[in-house]
């Protein structure tokens, strides 16, 4: 049985939430690194060892102790700020516990328990998935593989390179794929790791062959027959031979086969995932003039709807961002208390946010197998006197009834944690049971600034929301007649850095009736 204390520890992070997407998560990992440390220093005095064994766990316990002190809780979050140490932090996690598992062998019923709190390799997946997002949309100010002029730290190695690489053609992506591997190359090649760059070279030669680029795979088929050659592999060089010669018959004989295979020309590749122009301008922060962007002047102003108490003394600070469909932005709308008391009621509840198919490939959107990537935890006005009150002020400020509204969703969204463009509402009422017809408003709380990334873009209309802490956006979904508005089509960009936490609470139809007249103009 594992003490008590242990297993108050270690039980906390048995949960269905995405460990990279949240810094409480992150840092139970690192409490956990603690605790095997202390466990495999009390197995290595207990059980009879070799040598060699006994020293390499020796190292292990120090590494992992040093680990969970260099990262105390003050530190996680600027160091697990950057993309590179995100999935630097998970692979090596992996191997070093992959090592640590072969050592102990069959270990102790405490051991294996706390070796099963970690998490599985799917989360260095998900950190590999998210570096190369990010650099499919962001394009070269999130390409990880070259140093940059102030920060040489944080860039991709060979072997890293090469693993995403390998990610990228399981998941069919030969463009990223290649991106990955061609650097891999330059840096195996500059290190003389000969063996690393044949096992590159193999897979450059499949990849360009997909991609039609045979001039390219002539060249590296050439490579491999130089090197297998020196090193005497006959039976190798005589396949590859076979090989270049089905090149040189496709580029039309020798001499033009010799031309292709200098690599004169730059290669060609069929992106694997295709982002609406819009979309991915207003993510880097680009300006897009669509035909519903407004062209008449946008207001600021104090809203006390009515004086109502709850406004009275506090108004709301409206900026109008779009009137197609109302998108306001209201600042300063949250405490930092009430700010703390949203995460913390969702964080205990969190668990990765559902998967929606087929609702994202609206307007040539984006083709992609994931939809989202991000924590959700729900948090009920009835738990706290605090949250009604929150909820009270969202009403009031929206001037809608509350009793259809549903609770506050919590997101958290961590390193590439994005949801691709979707509407709030959908043509089956059916789909919100229990909260009384469509969503008729959005509203969206931002808990923290974010440091790079995540925004919120509205590409039918070019606009863009950056978040703001303890302000919130908010928009209608319908029109007034009741039918869906398809201007609001919306997305979460992906974060580039830092972490990003947002609360959305949305209200319904029915109780709405007469705070949502019918106007005779049926676009409004």
């Amino acid at each position: 049985m594992l003490p008590h204390t242990l297993l108050l520890l270690t039980g906390v992070i048995l949960t269905n939430s995405q460990t990279l997407n949240s810094l409480d998560e992150m840092y139970k990992v690192v409490e956990l690194k603690s605790v095997l440390s202390d466990q495999l220093d009390e197995y290595i005095h207990t059980v009879a060892l070799n040598g060699k064994t006994k020293e390499r766990l020796q190292k292990y316990i120090s590494k992992l102790h040093n680990e969970s002190i260099s990262l105390a809780k003050e530190k996680l979050e600027e160091e697990m700020s950057h993309p590179v140490r995100v999935y630097r932090f998970f692979s090596e996690l992996m191997t070093d516990l992959a090592d640590i598992d072969k050592l102990i062998g069959e270990g102790t019923d405490e051991i294996n328990d706390i070796m099963e709190q970690f998490p599985k390799d799917d989360e260095l997946d998900l950190a590999a998935d998210a570096i190369i997002r990010l650099q499919e949309l962001y394009g070269d100010i999130a390409d990880f593989t070259l140093p940059r002029e102030n920060n040489s730290k944080d860039v991709l190695t060979a072997n890293e390179l090469f693993d995403i690489g390998s990610r990228c053609m399981d998941n069919n992506n030969t463009c990223g794929a290649l991106h990955y591997m061609l650097r891999a190359k330059e840096l195996f090649e500059a290190a003389n790791d000969v063996d690393s760059l044949m096992m590159t070279l193999e897979h450059l030669v499949d990849l360009m062959e997909q991609e039609g680029n045979f001039g390219y795979a002539l060249n590296y088929t050439l490579l491999q027959i130089e090197y297998y050659e020196s090193v005497g592999e006959q039976e190798t060089v005589e396949v590859l031979k076979d090989s270049a010669e089905e090149y040189k018959y496709t580029l039309g004989g020798k001499l033009r086969a010799k031309k292709k295979a200098t690599l004169s020309e730059p290669y060609n590749c069929e992106p694997s995932t295709y982002f609406n122009f819009n979309y991915q301008q207003l993510c880097k922060g680009e300006t897009v003039i669509t035909e519903h962007t407004d062209k008449k002047p946008l207001h600021c102003h104090l809203y006390t709807n009515n004086n109502h108490p709850l406004l009275r003394l506090s108004p709301a600070k409206i900026e109008e961002i779009n009137t197609a469909f109302g998108l306001s932005f209201a600042h300063d709308v949250l405490t930092e208390r009430e700010i703390e008391l949203l995460k913390q009621a969702a964080s205990s509840k969190f668990a990765a946010s559902k998967i929606v198919e087929g609702r994202e490939d609206i307007d040539g959107s984006v083709i992609q197998q994931q939809s989202r990537s991000s924590n959700t935890g729900w948090v009920f006005d009835e738990e706290n006197k605090v949250i009604q009150e929150m909820s009270k002020r969202v009403a009031t400020i929206l001037n809608l009834d509350i009793e259809s509204a549903e609770p506050f969703q919590v997101l958290s969204y961590g390193i590439g944690g994005f949801y691709l463009q979707h509407y709030d509402w959908d043509e089956d009422e059916d789909s919100f049971p229990g909260f009384g017809g469509n969503r008729i408003a959005t509203w969206i709380f931002y808990l923290n600034d974010v440091k790079e990334g995540g925004a919120t873009v509205f590409p039918h209309i070019g606009a863009a929301v950056w978040p703001e802490k303890g302000g919130a956006a908010f928009w209608r979904n319908l029109h007034y007649n009741g039918t869906p508005n398809d201007l609001n089509l919306h997305a979460a960009c992906p974060v580039l850095k830092g972490y990003k936490w947002v609360s959305n609470k949305w209200f319904h139809q029915h109780g709405n009736e007469f705070k949502w007249p019918c106007k005779l103009d049926s676009e409004l």
